[in-house]
């Protein structure tokens, strides 16, 4: 609980001084005002987040948290409990979509097994236990997890940033088998949004499990009474271990000004919980991926942050976060790299 509410203290809006002189620099080089729009808006931003003008990526860490959901006994996904261990020793093996995409672009790899049910046994370098608990409660009967837990599972996600201060960039993800019904009842219970407009159907759900899947989560937004309540009791009540930790990484990042990459729709409700809790940790986030969950048109409207990929893309594990690192990259490169047309002129003689 210390270091959550110590970190708080340190969250301050990002550099708007810094951000208007990279404004200005960009302005001045050699194109139509604005005419490089995403490139232009991700280096000023970052500069703001950094407080620095001459911003450089060379280490970057794609950091995923793990964990299962009590909620799967209800039917409301298709794929079995036993898939959160699978599946995250896919990725530290690098054979899951995430660790190969991560090879690809140079993206450090680190899993966080904040909650699997089961035990990974073998060894593996890139992986931090952390486990909080094996799997959270099924919330149609009590509370997902305890205050303390979610508390705990948030101050992982803080740590790990702290732990790893030497990289200029981190993005997250996660894996958890019913990790889409508990991003929508968190989502819902945050916005009360229409239930049709949120709850997508995860991982394949068949027409009568994508009905069960939002009568689970109504039920029990109204019964723990969430609408617009505290964001941590709405996270313990319905949500993830997965979620809380990768909200702590977010409240983590904006601690250390460090910018981090929002992924798709579960990053991204994360990412409104650490926003809920602390409003200027949004300063940090870059949303990237626009994730084929309905939900995420509600989320980008609410947390405010316009994704600049679309990729047909549902999988999860952060896929979409590491895919933006080059165009973020060849951002900060174009700031620097790119002359004014005083200087093209000197150069060309």
């Amino acid at each position: 609980m210390e270091l959550y509410k110590a970190t708080l203290k340190r969250i301050k809006p990002a550099n708007t001084e810094v951000a208007v002189e990279a404004k200005k620099i960009l302005d001045e080089k050699m194109k139509p005002l604005g005419s490089l729009g995403k490139l232009e808006e991700l280096a000023i931003q970052i500069s703001g987040i950094t407080g620095r003008l001459d911003n450089t990526i060379l280490k970057k860490l794609h950091l995923v948290a793990s964990a299962d959901n009590g909620i799967v006994e209800e039917g409301v996904s298709s794929c079995p409990i036993e898939y959160t261990k699978i599946v995250s020793e896919a990725m530290l093996s690098k054979v899951a979509a995430i660790g190969i995409l991560c090879d690809t672009l140079d993206v450090d790899f680190k899993l966080i097994d904040i909650g699997i049910a089961g035990e990974i046994d073998r060894k593996y370098p890139n992986l931090y236990r952390k486990n909080v608990k094996k799997g959270t409660n099924n919330f149609v009967y009590e509370p997902a997890m305890t205050y303390d837990e979610c508390i705990k599972a948030i101050e992982v996600g803080i740590s790990i940033v702290e732990e790893n201060l030497d990289y200029d960039i981190f993005s997250n993800g996660e894996m958890g088998i019913g990790n889409t019904t508990t991003s929508s009842a968190i989502l819902y219970a945050l916005t009360g949004e229409n239930l049709d407009l949120i709850v997508g159907r995860g991982g394949g759900l068949s027409d009568s499990g994508l009905v069960k899947k939002k009568k689970v989560i109504k039920d029990a937004v109204e019964k723990y009474n969430l609408f617009e309540n505290d964001p941590i009791e709405i996270l313990r009540c319905v949500g993830g271990l997965d979620i809380a930790c990768m909200a702590g990484i977010y409240l983590g990042c904006a601690a250390n000004s460090k910018p981090i990459l929002i992924d798709g729709f579960i990053s991204s409700v994360a990412a409104l919980v650490a926003q809920k809790i602390d409003p200027n940790t949004v300063d940090y986030m870059i949303a990237t991926h626009r994730s084929e969950e309905p939900g995420m048109v509600i989320i980008s409207k609410t947390l405010g942050r316009k994704t600049f990929l679309d990729m047909n893309m549902r999988l999860g594990e952060g896929t979409g976060a590491v895919l933006a690192y080059p165009i973020v990259t060849s951002a900060l490169e174009v700031m620097k790299r790119m002359k004014t047309p005083k200087e093209v002129y000197k150069i060309l003689g």
